[in-house]
């Protein structure tokens, strides 16, 4: 893979998670605009994730049988038309089913994506390359909030969709330029692989884990736009969307910790680290302070992206077969959390309040521990 085509694949991963998370922010004003409780607005994220989640087993044998260059052109395509059918929308289930369809086309772009960067590489730079690819996404997720919450504030929040729609027009024109021998390398998830890779209990276990964290993690990104309105109303979009700035330390976290695990000679002890920050920012998240808030996403971040990136390489270093099922249910576990975590959370928000919402977590949290706890080193049969 030349660096031009390197970063076009970057590009394009860097836009599509733009879109992904884009309505973050700007959800208590879509609440108001459109009249709709916020457990409704935050739909605009669930909707989204879900097809993620369920990509795995229903998209396989689709997947496989399409040239990488070709999903992503296609996929681009109707994404960034997507994008701009949400700027004229004026009912919110008109954009609930666009984002809808979004997510839909998700699956097939990410892993497209993700096979160009690791098919093309030469074998000596997969592991930087798919860093670059995880980076990408990092930045990503924290630019289309920023993006949104600055746009929503000065010219509208519909205005959002139409530069993101936009953008999105260059990376499909470029990806006409990617090589076109790249296949998808997508693993279709069916019952009997499912069950034996369940039975195994480090699988289990770790499933377990990353399924209750992640689900408290996407619970406080759900709900930090309302929490920030509840402690300083009438705060702007753009503030709102600066709260997540601390997503960003999931880059450098990312990509050192392979280096971390090797310094405590092991997985389970960084994963208790990272599941330990978690924990502290959680207790802090008490304290209804602004700037205290802004300071704890940082180590919540960090406590997640190293948890994420380390949990991923575990799974893989023990895996002596079944790899593409392992990384296939993981796949589904992270983003089937994520989706019930962009909603349920808004839902105790409403009915518990803040602090019964946060007690919840902290005890999910601590069960995730006592998983990670559970984990042993020796590779799986």
């Amino acid at each position: 893979m030349t660096r031009g085509q390197l970063g076009i694949v970057l590009a394009t991963t860097f836009l599509v998670f733009c879109t992904l998370y884009t309505p973050q922010p700007i959800l208590p004003q879509l609440a108001r605009d459109f009249d709709v409780p916020i457990t409704s607005a935050a739909l605009m994220i669930t909707v989204v994730l879900l097809p993620l989640g369920i990509a795995p087993v229903l998209y396989g044998y689709f997947l496989q049988a399409v040239p990488a260059r070709t999903m992503l052109l296609a996929s681009l395509s109707l994404i960034s038309l997507g994008q701009l059918a949400l700027f004229f929308a004026t009912e919110f289930w008109q954009l609930l089913a666009l984002r809808f369809i979004q997510g839909l086309l998700l699956p097939a772009l990410f892993t497209a994506a993700m096979t160009y960067a690791a098919s093309m590489a030469l074998p000596g730079r997969i592991r930087a390359v798919m860093g670059m690819y995880i980076a990408a996404t990092i930045a990503g997720g924290f630019g289309g909030r920023v993006l949104s919450g600055f746009l929503a504030s000065t010219a509208g929040w519909q205005w959002v969709f139409l530069v993101l729609g936009l953008s999105l027009l260059l990376p499909a024109w470029l990806c006409g330029r990617l090589r076109a021998d790249a296949r998808l390398n997508f693993d279709r998830l069916d019952a009997r692989a499912i069950g034996r890779v369940l039975r195994v209990p480090n699988y289990a276990w770790s499933y377990l884990a990353l399924f209750t964290i992640f689900f408290c993690f996407t619970g406080i990104l759900a709900m930090l736009p309302f929490r920030i309105e509840d402690i300083r109303p009438g705060t702007s979009s753009f503030v709102i969307s600066l709260a997540y700035v601390g997503y960003m330390i999931g880059i450098p976290v990312a990509l050192s910790s392979n280096r971390l695990v090797t310094w405590f000679h092991g997985e389970q002890i960084v994963l208790m680290i990272g599941a330990g920050a978690i924990l502290c920012s959680l207790a802090l998240f008490l304290v209804p302070n602004m700037s205290l808030l802004f300071v704890l996403m940082l180590v919540l971040a960090a406590g997640m992206f190293l948890i994420h990136a380390t949990l991923s390489g575990y799974l893989n270093h023990t895996a002596s077969e079944h790899k593409g099922v392992v990384n296939g249910i993981y796949v589904s576990v992270y983003y089937l959390s994520g989706t019930l975590g962009s909603w349920l959370p808004l839902v105790m928000y409403r009915w518990m309040g803040w602090q019964g919402t946060i007690l919840v977590f902290v005890v999910l949290t601590l069960l995730s521990i006592w998983f990670f706890r559970c984990l042993t080193r020796e590779p799986v049969e």
